[in-house]
């Protein structure tokens, strides 16, 4: 015979599925009365709990939804929204390229200045590539 196995699942990384669990044990804990198996003080400071994660959860909901908005906004001036590249104009990126580019040309060979600017500017060295010397075939 089979051995019976139970296993009761409490849902603590979905704050609303919790809500939801708590309200519906402070709602059976009231309509079982004087017969709930439930301690009254614990089940009345859980439904002070759970009426305050509500409140607040809906804050947070807005406040989601408010900062969404501003980062959108954000990204969209600065030029690195979806779509946007060094080249969509009227961005911050698009301005600083510029900026960029053209103290690239007034500095040319002091390339280094541009750190004054916030630039980080990083300077290196590389090889000048050689030709192979030519293998003369014998024939």
């Amino acid at each position: 015979m089979a051995r019976k196995t139970v296993r009761v699942d409490i849902p603590s990384g979905r704050p609303e599925a919790l809500i939801m669990l708590a309200k519906r044990i402070c709602d059976q804990h009231n309509a079982n009365g004087a017969k709930s198996p439930l301690d009254a003080a614990k089940l009345s400071a859980l439904q002070a709990l759970v009426n305050t994660a509500e409140t607040t959860n809906s804050s947070a909901k807005s406040f989601n939804a408010q900062a969404q908005t501003a980062r959108q906004t954000r990204d969209q001036s600065l030029g690195i929204a979806d779509g946007q590249t060094a080249y969509s104009p009227n961005t911050a990126l698009n301005i600083i390229t510029y900026v960029r580019d053209q103290l690239l040309l007034s500095l040319e060979g002091d390339e280094e200045s541009l750190g004054n600017y916030g630039f980080n500017v990083v300077v290196g060295s590389a090889k000048v590539p050689q030709r192979a010397a030519k293998v003369e075939s014998v024939k």
